[in-house]
């Protein structure tokens, strides 16, 4: 008989909510900047907070889903769900906070007791400080700042084609924006696949 697994008495976040006002809060940004060269360097800035956002709360976050599902026993998916993540990133993370690799899947149907000891055995933290409450407000956070980078990602890849058009150097972009000209290159080929030229 499969064991029945523990829930959190949180509620689940709206994360089609956050993710769509994350996203128009960067669209609303952009589109007040008429100058490309503005929209450029401000999209870049969000790119760079938010990676630094994802950054700093990913290992909480992480740390949190690991230990309630190794040593206190919840649900995978339904840590999945109070987080924002697939069921993919779910075992990644946890194959990641077991072996430090991603890929290693874990054994199959383990029993509550085979779990704490694999977490023991690879030394994996306990984390019994309000882990649900962390692994809830990271997940927000990180779902929150994923959105507003991918949203300032195609206004950056717009604004480096336009400017491209107008003959601007990959160098001159670069060094306004605070970037390499590698990512520059990158981001005006990649506008220019969305356009399919």
């Amino acid at each position: 008989m499969p064991r029945i697994a523990n829930k959190l008495d949180l509620a689940v976040p709206e994360y089609d909510d956050i993710r769509k006002a994350a996203a128009n809060d960067v669209d609303e940004q952009l589109r007040k900047l008429q100058r490309m060269d503005d929209r450029l360097e401000l999209a870049a800035h969000i790119i760079r907070q938010a990676d630094a956002e994802i950054a700093l709360h990913a290992g909480d976050r992480n740390g949190a889903l690991a230990s309630l599902y190794l040593y206190d026993h919840y649900e995978g998916h339904h840590l999945g769900q109070m987080a924002g993540l697939t069921k993919n990133a779910v075992r990644e993370i946890l194959s990641q906070a077991v072996y430090d690799d991603p890929k290693k899947p874990l054994p199959p149907r383990m029993t509550e007791e085979e779990m704490t000891r694999i977490a023991l055995d690879h030394n994996v933290p306990h984390v019994t400080e309000t882990p649900g409450d962390t692994l809830r407000s990271t997940g927000e956070v990180i779902e929150a700042a994923k959105a507003r980078r991918a949203t300032a990602v195609r206004w950056m890849q717009d604004a480096a084609l336009a400017l491209h058009e107008a003959d601007r150097t990959h160098v001159e972009m670069a060094e306004h924006a605070g970037v390499s000209r590698k990512l520059i290159w990158q981001q005006v080929q990649a506008a220019r696949r969305r356009r399919g030229y």
